[in-house]
């Protein structure tokens, strides 16, 4: 018996024909990419990998990915994905063996070292049109079969190989490479001349090449990431000094970088500062509306999100961050979001990115203040929130024991996890305002990083905490799932649920980690552990 097992249970075509088309998400299983035509970039957790051709990369589960074809190249970007589950083993007796889910990465993220083959890309075509095929119960039992066996041949293929083979160097592919050059280096002395010997062009030919594959002349784009990155440093709030921006971005002095900025943008430094922004916010709204500031656009997620109802006036719904013709319509000083691919949003305005769920949203709050000249107003929003939060904590410390634990469930269509504290769900309040643990086994799982712990019905006795709250995915189908498991022996006979200890929270609400979010759900925490009420979905 083999120690890993490999299930695959997805298969999908994906053509990207348009610059502001674009796949991905978050990836909720080990997910393998293979290019079979065009290029792109393939940005995971913020990091870019170059696609092209035969190119193959892997995403653990946890990882956010965004793909993109291509500016102004003539040719679609098409890929397949492939998305399956690992097994290892984690028992073996002699009349048994036990396995478990791997979520844990099995090899470095990202683009492989290896390119795929004619044969692999064959499998992969024949794997994705077996998955596309209907058919009675036996028929598809043969189809499975024939599934796994392809499945297992185009891993031995990609996962074994070792050739790797030289990559052409035609004009595109060294264009790609003068322009990562320059957004890592823009701050030192570089020539037109440098970079065209750098990739082994003349320098009229650079010129023409550059300018085919950007839109742009050399010393414009030059230009222009040295400036845009002086904007983003006049909104950092840390230390606006001009002489400092003006040396960290290749250029003498502030007196120089001042002009060249006023021609570039039309206002000087001073004036971008002090001037109001006219917002769109594809994250972060609860911390906005903190400082008192409504965005003049912002998603159609966040237009409808339960803790901003009410308080978003006449902002414009944008789409998403792939809308980039209606975001542009809007004429943003400002675009605030936590997506890990922010350049093309950056061609449009400054972009503050902020990644979601690595910092207290507090501190995101300070930061974001200090950033938009709002600091004042955010040292305000924090005290008032902390002496709500002394208050709810003092309460709830008469009737709770200082070292119980909690932990949120949240139930999908056939799954059990307990979540990670990045995803919001109230952890923030339970476990720093009113200062519960997780249970033992749990807390590297829910504290660390990843997106928590995946559980079965039988493992919940070893994982429970005293206080339970219960989140219910219902748009996925986890209400039919919540209903079974808790008409289980093993969650009844939970101390949890036999203590009248289980909450169920509105993850409406509760989804959201920030400012806003947190004071409601702070006044609904509050009231369910003190008694007020113990309905379902926080409502009396």
């Amino acid at each position: 018996m083999e120690e890993t097992q490999y299930s695959l249970f997805g298969a999908h075509y994906i053509k990207l024909g348009h610059t502001e088309e674009a796949a991905g998400g978050f990836m909720e299983t080990h997910t393998m990419l293979l290019v079979s035509k065009g290029s792109g970039d393939l940005y995971l957790n913020g990091v870019r990998h170059r696609l092209k051709a035969k190119a193959i990369c892997y995403c653990p589960p946890g990882t956010i990915a965004d793909i993109r074809r291509t500016p102004n190249s003539s040719v679609p970007l098409e890929l397949y994905e492939l998305q399956y589950d690992v097994w290892e083993i984690k028992e073996r007796t002699i009349s048994r063996i036990a396995y478990g889910k791997r979520i844990s990465a099995l090899m470095d993220t990202g683009k492989l070292p290896v390119t795929a083959t004619h044969e692999a890309l064959v499998l992969v075509q024949e794997l994705y049109q077996f998955k596309q095929l209907p058919g009675v119960s036996s028929e598809r039992l043969a189809t499975n079969l024939r599934i796994d066996a392809v499945f297992k041949q185009l891993l031995g293929t990609l996962l074994q190989s070792t050739d790797d083979e030289e990559r052409e160097e035609d004009w595109l592919e060294r264009m790609r490479l003068a322009v990562d050059y320059l957004e890592k280096h823009f701050a030192e002395a570089i020539t037109r001349n440098g970079m065209a010997k750098r990739v082994g062009l003349t320098p009229e030919h650079f010129s023409v090449s550059f300018k085919r594959a950007t839109g742009s002349g050399f010393t414009e784009y030059l230009t222009r990431l040295r400036l845009e990155k002086a904007r983003e440093e006049l909104l950092s709030g840390d230390d606006r000094n001009l002489d400092r921006i003006a040396r960290e971005i290749g250029y003498q002095d502030g007196l120089y970088l001042s002009r060249k900025f006023k021609q570039y943008f039309g206002y000087s430094p001073r004036d971008y500062i002090q001037r109001p922004k006219r917002i769109v916010a594809l994250q972060y709204v609860g911390h906005l509306l903190a400082l008192g500031l409504t965005p003049a656009g912002t998603s159609t997620n966040l237009l409808r999100a339960r803790p901003y109802v009410g308080k978003l006036g006449n902002a414009a719904d944008v789409g998403d961050a792939r809308s980039l013709q209606t975001i542009s319509s809007l004429q943003p000083d400002l675009i605030v979001t936590s997506g890990p691919n922010s350049e093309p949003l950056s061609q449009l305005a400054p972009t503050i990115s902020l990644p979601w769920g690595q910092e207290d949203p507090l501190d995101e709050l300070h930061r974001l203040g200090r950033a938009l000249n709002r600091e004042r107003e955010a040292m305000d929003w924090i005290d008032g929130f902390r002496a709500k939060e002394e208050q709810a904590a003092a309460q709830v410390a008469k009737l709770i024991g200082s070292h119980a634990t909690a932990a949120v469930f949240e139930f999908w269509a056939d799954r059990l996890w307990a979540v990670n504290v990045a995803y919001g769900r109230g952890l923030r309040n339970l476990y720093q305002t009113f200062s519960f643990r997780p249970p033992g086994p749990l807390a590297e799982h829910v504290l660390g990083e990843g997106v928590g712990l995946e559980l079965t019905p039988d493992m919940l006795a070893a994982y429970a905490a005293d206080y339970m709250f219960v989140t219910i995915w219902e748009g996925g189908g986890g209400a039919g799932y919540a209903e079974r498991v808790m008409s289980s022996k093993e969650w009844r006979t939970l101390p949890a649920v036999r203590n009248g200890n289980v909450f169920f929270l509105d993850l409406e609400l509760f989804k959201y980690n920030d400012p806003l979010a947190l004071e409601q759900q702070l006044s609904i925490l509050t009231d369910l552990l003190t008694n007020v009420h113990r309905t379902a979905y926080g409502t009396q």
